[in-house]
């Protein structure tokens, strides 16, 4: 069960609108690398997920991947406020304009409504940990890239701070896949079979590995 705070997770005060911006921003909404996608993957995984350690820290990101959802829908939302028709002509938001006016949809840059086929959640532990550390890089790299289109002080100022977010992600995920697990793993019959595996949730000085989010 879930509690809802009334507030951003960061604050978004945008100022001037950019229709062609909010065109980029919104495939981390629901692009194939964006935070639906996101949180759907790591709050599906947790349910086959055999370690409460792991199930713990799927189930905190993709809470706060769910808080970063509602950032980018904020962003997108203020990029596309009180737009006049040239407004809308002159940037391109007239096509995305016709199909839903102002409203936020989850799809990618390109127009690609979203679609599961953009997550994985496969019930083995490895796997699952492997394509969660992929997901992170690749949110990363796609708020690189617009940085690079983005000019406004305002947008860059959240955008940092969800590109952050996806950096720690990623080191909290390593941390489990590189510093609790100490897996055995024996070739009996394809394909492999993990015969025992233990996972460490502590470090040598007996803090937790993995709730530092």
């Amino acid at each position: 069960m879930w509690q809802y705070e009334k507030k951003l997770q960061y604050p978004v005060r945008i100022s001037n609108p950019n229709p062609a911006l909010a065109k980029l921003i919104i495939t981390q909404y629901g692009g194939p690398d964006g935070e639906l996608g996101a949180s759907l993957r790591y709050l599906s995984q947790r349910f086959a997920m055999p370690y409460p350690e792991l199930k713990g820290l799927l189930t905190d990101i993709g809470t706060e991947e769910l808080g970063h959802l509602e950032m980018i829908g904020a962003i997108v939302y203020q990029l596309t406020r009180n737009l006049s028709i040239k407004e809308i002509k002159d940037s391109g938001f007239d096509a995305y304009f016709v199909d839903h006016t102002t409203g936020i949809y989850p799809q990618a840059a390109s127009g690609t409504p979203f679609t599961a086929a953009y997550l994985q959640s496969k019930g083995d532990v490895i796997t699952d940990l492997h394509e969660d550390l992929a997901a992170e890089q690749k949110a990363r790299t796609t708020y690189d890239n617009i940085l690079r289109f983005c000019d406004d002080p305002d947008v860059k100022d959240a955008i940092k701070f969800l590109r952050q977010r996806e950096i720690v992600h990623y080191q909290r995920f390593g941390e489990a896949k590189q510093s609790g697990w100490n897996v055995e793993v024996e070739l009996l019959t394809e394909p492999l079979k993990i015969k025992k595996s233990r996972f460490k949730p502590f470090a040598k000085d007996g803090q937790p590995r993995l709730y530092k989010l």
